[in-house]
């Protein structure tokens, strides 16, 4: 009796269950209002989806770059996790359609959004990942598809989120909107703004757009640290979640990197998900949760410690340490006790 107990103690031990620290998915936990997801589906792997919207998970919105939902995320309340639609571009050459707010408005009836998203990066080119709009045609698709949805729906929309307020773009989309709109402009309620490269870069993103519309809430939809290595990257990580909580003018924030490491367009350390579909450590940070515990060898390792925890809050990390301690410690003196 005593070999079979040790055999079986000794495999619980090294069991992937035990080598988790992610909360309880059952248990819901509180959303945080300014934490969100920048979706981008794996269609290979579905499931990895459903990650970012568990009850365990504190995002609260995410968007997708488009204006229909994720799949996965189709009969969740905009309650449960707000989805903000997006126009990323213009969907004809002179911008006088209006699909996009048609597109929108019939679908009020089961999905009516608080917030909409407009404009990707209009001042870069297609080869750039930018919707390449001159001012003058950002300003007539603004006027015909935003202009409504904010007049007559009183749903809040982003200023176009450009590249950098003193480029050039910014203050002829102005003056175009003031001519069309019959000197009104194109009012917004908030700017979203991206972010790539080092935590001085973050802050002076932040600081141009502040000053250029102090009294409007910011919305940092995209950012990272791309292509360092692991240890820079998650310096980075833990320095800018900290400032984008703390920052009164930062509303919103979402970090791009809901992807597998071998989809990365950005380095693989940015990625939340590894090779295999599991959290990496900034994935499980982002999420509230302790670092993995684990090894190269697939050993429970302790990265986590009850006087330096990792991550998130830190009431995630200490609670992941202590309850995988105390399983382990448990099931020694079990081990002991059927040894005997």
């Amino acid at each position: 009796m005593g070999r079979f107990s040790s055999i079986a103690i000794s495999a619980l031990l090294l069991s992937p269950v035990l080598g988790q620290t992610e909360s309880p998915a059952a248990v819901p936990v509180k959303k945080n209002p300014k934490r969100g997801l920048v979706s981008t589906p794996n269609e290979f792997f579905p499931r990895d989806d459903f990650i970012w919207s568990d009850p365990s998970s504190p995002l609260s919105w995410y968007w997708n770059f488009a204006p229909d939902v994720t799949e996965a995320y189709a009969n969740i309340s905009q309650s449960e996790f707000e989805f903000v639609p997006s126009m990323w571009g213009a969907y004809t050459p002179n911008g006088t359609d209006t699909y996009f707010l048609g597109n929108l408005t019939e679908k009020f009836s089961k999905r009516k959004p608080s917030h909409v998203l407009t404009f990707n990066l209009p001042d870069q080119s297609f080869e750039y990942g930018g919707s390449e709009m001159t001012p003058e045609i950002a300003a007539r698709t603004w006027v015909n598809n935003i202009l409504p949805l904010r007049e007559e729906h009183g749903i809040k929309v982003g200023f176009p989120t450009v590249s950098d307020p003193r480029g050039g773009w910014v203050d002829p989309f102005l003056k175009n909107c003031s001519k069309m709109n019959d000197g009104h402009g194109c009012e917004f309620d908030f700017v979203p703004l991206h972010s790539f490269g080092g935590f001085g870069t973050l802050k002076d993103n932040i600081g141009k757009w502040q000053s250029k519309f102090p009294e409007k809430p910011l919305w940092v939809t995209e950012y990272g640290f791309h292509d360092q290595n692991e240890a820079e990257t998650q310096k980075f990580f833990n320095e800018s979640l900290k400032y984008l909580e703390e920052h009164q003018a930062v509303a919103r924030y979402s970090w791009f990197g809901a992807f597998r490491k071998t989809k990365s367009n950005v380095g693989e350390e940015m990625a939340m998900l590894d090779q295999r579909g599991n959290l990496t450590d900034i994935g499980n940070w982002y999420l509230d949760r302790a670092a993995a515990l684990r090894t190269p060898e697939g050993v429970l390792a302790a990265a986590c410690t009850l006087e330096n925890p990792c991550g998130g809050s830190g009431a995630a990390g200490r609670a992941s340490y202590v309850g995988v301690a105390g399983i382990v410690i448990g099931l020694f003196q079990l081990g002991v006790t059927f040894w005997m």
